[in-house]
């Protein structure tokens, strides 16, 4: 077994208070204290802005690379959390929760970019695959134990988001220790990663997104490929994306609407279900290569189209027992999360004749777009037809993709 003391480092723990606060903390109490004020249609856009936030990692990346200000730009990530979750609760109008929720997005692009840096840049190569292994580890582990404070956190969300802000100290203060010199950098020309064995936790950019090297232009060689089974993929993900994710941006009040379950004991089996997805990652590499990524995927596909159509079918029809039969049907969503990320990142590089990074980058560009999409859609479909309309449109959504998905599955696998 790996000695996890051999590829961690001290600023590890300072990256899992940031996992606990971003993938955990914020997906709860930020629509609930929107909520509150506003409305469904409110809460999508602001859910909606965190993500465009994230989506800045490129343009942080690059100024990176330029300055040279990596210990800066990791540690202002821990600053502008801090300040965007301090100011949000005391905010009453939407421009104002816009801005605020678009910097806290963006202080988790900044840490989340660099991460990866520290461990590409400065550490040796045979290293790269189990350090990144176990930063996400950290990460995803932040998660888990994020969402269970976010149970406890729900009954005053407001105060929980200064709570929240406070763990970034102690985030920053770990997060300072033992961060490599600047000195001792050194930038492989063409870094390469074994993503079969990094957990990818649901966010809007993987760690390693700095290293897939796509730009515009390969997202226009995507329109000239979209009649290939690598074109068709991406298509097929993308409707996949946007049925998961438009259950996720409104989580809290989803279940609230719909099966009357608080925003406490949702909370918890969010948790339960992230902590048991943590532990399907590893199966879901072995299992693709065994009898291929493609599969994989296809099997992510159908445990996420179970749960969707569970969910429709419970908003609908009261069986006296939806607060135990919502949660259950809910918790197949997060675990399917794993064979489709790990399965799903392989199939695209194998389908692609381009470069695996640029494949890659555009296949996770799909699904960062798919999530500001889905939030700003969640929100206005809620509002206008009632939450039990989100996990209807989710089912037809995923459903549509796993049509598309399942004649490429007996494509070029490995």
């Amino acid at each position: 077994m790996i000695n996890w003391k051999q590829y961690s480092e001290r600023w590890y723990a300072g990256y899992a208070f940031q996992g606990a606060v971003v993938l955990g903390i914020i997906p709860i109490l930020l629509p609930l204290v929107i909520a509150k004020a506003g409305g469904a249609a409110q809460a999508g856009v602001v859910v909606a802005l965190f993500y465009v936030g994230q989506l800045l990692a490129p343009v942080i990346g690059a100024f990176t690379d330029r300055s040279g200000l990596h210990k800066t730009v990791f540690l202002s990530g821990f600053v502008m959390l801090a300040i965007g979750l301090t100011l949000f609760p005391t905010a009453s109008n939407l421009p104002f929760w816009l801005l605020l929720s678009m910097l806290q997005g963006a202080g988790s692009a900044a840490s989340n970019t660099v991460s990866a840096m520290f461990i590409v840049e400065w550490r040796p190569k045979g290293e790269w695959d189990q350090r990144v292994g176990w930063l996400q580890t950290f990460y995803g582990t932040g998660q888990a134990v994020g969402l269970g404070l976010a149970a406890l956190l729900q009954m005053k969300p407001e105060l929980g988001l200064i709570f929240a802000a406070l763990l970034m100290i102690p985030g920053f203060i770990l997060g300072r220790m033992d961060l490599p010199k600047t000195a001792d950098r050194n930038v492989p020309e063409a870094p390469e990663l074994d993503r079969r064995r990094h957990m990818t936790t649901r966010g809007a950019l993987p760690q390693t997104h700095h290293y897939e090297r796509f730009n515009g232009q390969h997202l226009l060689q995507l329109a000239k490929k979209a009649k290939t089974p690598y074109g068709r993929f991406i298509i097929s993900w993308f409707m996949i994306q946007f049925g998961t994710w438009i259950i996720y941006n409104l989580y809290p009040l989803f279940m609230k609407s719909a099966y009357s379950i608080a925003a406490g004991p949702s909370s918890t089996y969010y948790a339960i279900a992230a902590f048991l997805g943590i532990f399907a990652y590893a199966p879901s590499g072995v299992i693709g290569k065994k009898i291929g990524d493609g599969k994989v995927v296809m099997i992510g596909t159908v445990m996420t189209l179970i749960s969707q159509l569970g969910l429709a079918l419970l908003a609908y029809i009261d069986t006296g027992m939806n607060t135990w039969l919502a949660p259950v049907m809910f918790i197949i969503q997060p675990i399917a999360w794993s064979p489709l990320i790990v399965a799903g990142t392989a199939f695209a590089a194998q389908l692609s004749d381009m470069e695996e990074g640029p494949a890659v980058g555009i296949f996770n560009a799909t699904t960062a777009i798919a999530a500001v999409l889905s939030a700003f859609a969640a929100g206005f479909l809620a509002e206008a037809f009632g939450y039990g309309t989100l996990p209807a449109i989710g089912t037809v959504l995923v459903l549509a993709g796993g049509a598309v998905l399942l004649p490429i599955v007996g494509g070029r696998e490995e």
